[in-house]
């Protein structure tokens, strides 16, 4: 803990999402939602350069979202499979694993019993956005489709 005015009564600690279950969430959420949570983490924690890491890991979550959606939907209009994009993926999730999300697992390993945020809120964000993009998806499928 640390005190926010000289004599004031000590601050209580930020609040933060379990970094090893937002990575073990990412795996069925995909970077892009553990990405997120850490780099809120890191903002709660009062570190900018390593929220600003985070971030970027994020955004770059986002654009192999983006590349994965016309890729499927080029797949299907091609009639084959985007097994790259698995591959790459999977790729991409062991990187940012090992070079981001490690990095706060083992950071907060040394604070142990800091508060904890519920997960309820975060995880029903992750579903609607999932269901989101599955619609896109579907849709520019659609729409791909019929261009023939």
């Amino acid at each position: 803990m640390h005190t926010t005015l000289e004599g004031a009564a000590p601050a209580p600690a930020a609040a933060l999402w379990n970094p090893d279950a937002a990575a073990n969430w990412s795996l069925l959420f995909t970077p892009a939602f553990g990405a997120y949570l850490h780099m809120r983490n890191w903002q709660a924690l009062g570190e900018p350069a390593l929220a600003a890491s985070a971030r970027r890991w994020w955004y770059a979550s986002l654009a192999l979202l983006g590349l994965n959606l016309f890729a499927s939907a080029l797949a299907a209009r091609l009639d084959t499979e985007p097994g790259v994009m698995r591959v790459v993926g999977a790729l991409f999730f062991l990187a940012w694993y090992f070079l981001s999300a490690r990095r706060q697992s083992q950071a907060l390993r040394a604070r142990p019993g800091y508060p904890r945020k519920a997960w309820d809120q975060a995880v029903l964000a992750a579903l609607l956005a999932a269901l989101a993009y599955w619609g896109a998806c579907g849709g520019l499928i659609l729409a791909f489709l019929a261009l023939t």
